[in-house]
């Protein structure tokens, strides 16, 4: 076996890839109607925003630990921003920027006591979002509110539809999802090809290392925090936009299904570890389980247990993979 073949084998990505073939075959075999144009344009406007949300989880588990404060953060926003653009004239623009800074000053209440004080990002994160959720139903009281005329014409912007001649349904996708396009290639760009998304990573695979090595550790995770507010709150926005409408209770528990996503496409609880071509495989391959099987009339229920299953396969292949590495690791530095 030569080292491509070796490295590929070693990488999480591969096993989902290779799970999301066999399961599409299987649907498609069962139904006949997995591969439908209008099937495979529903998918890939499922997973926006889902995908968008997995950019904040990535993000936060890669440097420092886990952040689920982001569906609360992107809700209490979006209400806010609905409601502004009920009852003001300012122009979307304007109100897309007050909710970046909103989402950023959220951003910046974690980050905060995350890096003055050391507190568990699991621990801040979780306050946040319960205090974002208060501020939706208690001091806003939050209910379902129709996308203002600001945002209108993003609403009804479709990149494409389609009608599938098997099935005689129509699909369409949303505009949302070049929005998480550009997201991912920025996400790619800063990850990859700057000495700040190296910071990332060895922050989260060795912090006093990194320290030693120059890192601006505290700056680069209470920045994260800051990034992931303003993220979630375009995810948020794009939610919105898709149904039409706004109500923040749809968005309250939506982190764990996002968790579950990049855990299963690599991203190691442990930090240091994880993938843009993962959160999406792996977010891809959740919406195609949850969305998919009742094409072969699977009930929902059932559903939620093959989606556990999977979540369990693609944890201990993480697991195993961390203690190969580590033993390599461990070898590497006694042979030294």
């Amino acid at each position: 076996m030569n080292k491509k073949m070796k490295r590929l084998l070693g990488k999480n990505e591969f096993y989902v890839a290779l799970i999301i073939i066999i399961l599409a075959t299987a649907i498609q075999a069962a139904s006949g109607l997995f591969f439908a144009v209008n099937n495979v344009v529903d998918l890939l406007r499922s997973i926006v925003v889902n995908a968008i949300y997995a950019l904040c989880a990535l993000l936060a588990f890669v440097s420092t630990g886990a952040d689920v404060s982001f569906p609360m953060i992107a809700g209490m926003s979006t209400y806010i921003i609905f409601k502004l653009g009920e009852t003001t004239s300012l122009p979307a623009p304007v109100l897309v920027l007050i909710a970046l800074v909103i989402g950023a000053l959220c951003g910046c209440i974690n980050g905060f006591f995350i890096v003055k004080f050391h507190f568990n990002s699991l621990i801040v994160t979780l306050a946040t979002s319960s205090v974002c959720y208060g501020i939706a139903f208690g001091a806003l009281k939050g209910v379902r509110i129709d996308v203002p005329e600001q945002f209108k014409g993003f609403a009804n912007w479709n990149i494409l539809q389609v009608t599938s001649e098997q099935t005689g349904l129509g699909a369409s996708l949303h505009g949302a999802f070049a929005v998480m396009i550009l997201l991912y290639v920025i996400a790619y760009l800063v990850l990859r090809h700057t000495m700040v998304g190296r910071a990332v990573y060895a922050i989260g695979g060795d912090e006093i290392s990194a320290r030693r090595a120059g890192f601006k550790v505290d700056q680069i995770r209470f920045g994260i925090f800051v990034i992931n507010g303003m993220i979630a709150v375009i995810g948020g926005l794009c939610y919105a936009c898709m149904c039409k409408n706004c109500s923040p209770m749809e968005y309250y528990g939506g982190e764990m299904i996002v968790i579950a996503a990049i855990v299963l496409g690599g991203v190691r609880l442990t930090g240091g570890h994880g993938s843009l071509l993962g959160c999406l495989l792996g977010t891809f391959l959740l919406g195609m389980v949850s969305n998919s099987l009742t094409m072969v009339g699977i009930s929902v229920y059932y559903q939620k247990v093959f989606i556990g299953i999977i979540i369990i396969i693609g944890a201990s292949v993480a697991a195993v993979q961390a203690k190969r590495a580590m033993k390599i690791s461990n070898v590497v530095k006694s042979e030294g």
